[in-house]
C-alpha cells in the first residue's frame, strides 16, 4: 500500500512544488499586467517580517494554497502571470488540448476500472502487502488528480493562455490538497495530520534585527518536510541547490526585504530579475522552436496510440482485455515514436536495444 501512496504523494507534492518554484523564479521585465489582479486575501495576513514564515504555515492550516500568490509583490505576480501567458501561447494548441484528452481518459479509466487494474498490477507486481480495497481506494485518489487538472483552466489551451494564477491556486489548489488530505488518511497514522498540520503550533519565528525594509529572522521547532529533499533533487537544475520558495521553510536565521509592501527572502528579491530573465528567454526561444513539424507528427501519433488504448481499455469486461488493450496502446505508441525521419524517430535507439523487429539490433543476442 506504501507504494501507491508514495507515488500519489509524490506526484501532488510535485505538482506543488513546482507552483513553488515558480511562483518564486520565473518573470519577464517591465511588462503591464495582462489580467486583473486577483481579488483580495479573504482574512487579513500577518503583516511584519515573520511573514515569511507566518504565511506559509497558515496556507497549510488552513489548506489554502492562494495564500503562496498573495506573498508576492503586485510586479511579481504580474511577471509570474506574463510568463505562464508566454509558456502556453509558444506551446502547440493540439498537442496541448490532445494531452489533457488522453489525461482525461486515464482519469475515467482508473475510477471506472479500479477492480481490473487492481487485478493486473497484483498479477504483475506479485502482490504489494495492499488489500484489494486500499489499491482501488489509491487509484481513485490518482483518477480524481487527474480529473481536477483536467477541469481546471489548464485543460484547454484556450484558456491556460489568459489563466489567472491565483484563480488557479484558489480552486484547483485547493482540490489538490483535499486529495493530499484523503491520500493520507490511507497511509497509517494519516501524517498529513498528525505529523505536519499538528506540529505547525511548535514552530517559532523571531525578529532579530529590523532596519528599515531589511530584516533578520530566526526559526525554530519547523519538521521535516517529507519527501522534499528527495523531491527537489530530482528536479533538473536543483540537484545541490534548494528550491526557492521552499527555502523559507528551514530553521535558522534568514534575511528578508520588504519589496512593494511584501516581505519575501533576500535570495530570492536578489535572484528575481536575473532569474525571470532566463526564463523568459528559454521559453520565448528554446521552447518555441523545441518541435518542428516531424517531431510534432510523431508526438500526435504517440497520444492518438494511446487513446485508442484507453478507449480499448474501458470497454474490457476481463482483466485479460484490459491488459491487452493496454499493451497494444505501449506497442502503437513505441511504433509512433520510433518510425519516420531521418534519425528513425524519437525513441529509435531504446527500440534498437529492446530487439523489436525492424527497429534495429539489440546489443547483445540475448539482452
Amino acid at each position: 500500500m506504501k507504494g501507491y501512496i508514495h507515488i500519489i504523494k509524490n506526484v501532488l507534492l510535485s505538482t506543488l512544488a513546482m507552483g513553488a518554484m515558480i511562483l518564486s523564479g520565473c518573470s519577464q521585465q517591465n511588462n503591464e499586467p495582462q489580467i486583473e489582479k486577483a481579488a483580495a486575501p479573504k482574512a487579513q495576513l500577518p503583516g511584519g517580517a515573520d511573514s515569511v514564515v507566518l504565511i506559509p504555515i497558515k496556507l497549510l492550516e488552513e489548506e489554502d494554497p492562494k495564500l503562496l500568490w498573495e506573498m508576492l509583490p503586485p510586479s511579481y505576480q504580474t511577471d509570474v502571470t506574463n510568463l505562464i501567458h508566454d509558456f502556453v501561447n509558444n506551446m502547440d494548441q493540439q498537442l496541448w488540448d490532445k494531452l489533457f484528452e488522453v489525461l482525461s481518459q486515464a482519469g475515467l479509466l482508473l475510477n471506472d476500472k479500479q477492480d481490473l487494474i487492481t487485478a493486473m498490477i497484483e498479477e504483475n507486481l506479485g502482490g504489494t502487502g495492499a488489500s484489494p480495497e486500499e489499491m482501488q481506494q489509491s487509484l481513485e485518489t490518482m483518477g480524481k488528480m487527474l480529473q481536477t487538472l483536467v477541469e481546471s483552466d489548464l485543460g484547454k489551451h484556450a484558456t491556460a493562455k489568459g489563466m489567472d494564477p491565483g484563480k488557479f491556486l484558489d480552486e484547483t489548489g485547493k482540490e489538490l490538497f483535499k486529495l493530499i488530505a484523503e491520500t493520507s488518511k490511507l497511509e497509517e497514522g494519516d501524517p498529513w495530520n498528525t505529523e505536519i498540520k499538528t506540529k505547525l503550533k511548535d514552530i517559532k519565528v523571531e525578529i532579530v534585527s529590523q532596519e528599515g525594509d531589511t530584516a533578520t529572522i530566526s526559526v525554530s521547532g519547523m519538521p521535516d518536510l517529507p519527501d522534499i529533499d528527495v523531491l527537489t533533487a530530482q528536479l533538473p537544475g536543483f540537484d545541490d541547490s534548494e528550491l526557492p520558495g521552499l527555502s523559507m521553510l528551514r530553521n535558522g536565521e534568514q534575511q528578508v526585504v520588504k519589496v512593494e509592501g511584501k516581505w519575501i527572502p533576500k535570495a530570492m528579491a536578489d535572484e528575481w530579475k536575473d532569474n525571470m530573465s532566463e526564463a523568459s528567454e528559454m521559453i520565448n526561444n528554446d521552447l518555441k522552436n523545441m518541435l518542428g513539424p516531424e517531431e510534432k507528427k510523431q508526438v500526435m501519433n504517440i497520444m492518438n496510440a494511446a487513446q485508442m488504448g484507453l478507449a480499448g481499455a474501458a470497454k474490457a469486461k476481463t482483466q485479460e482485455e484490459l491488459q491487452m488493450a493496454m499493451m497494444q496502446a505501449v506497442m502503437g505508441a513505441l511504433m509512433s515514436a520510433g518510425g519516420g525521419g531521418e534519425d528513425g524517430g524519437l525513441f529509435q535507439d531504446g527500440l534498437g536495444e529492446l530487439g523489436l523487429p525492424g527497429f534495429g539490433e539489440p546489443k547483445e543476442e540475448n539482452e
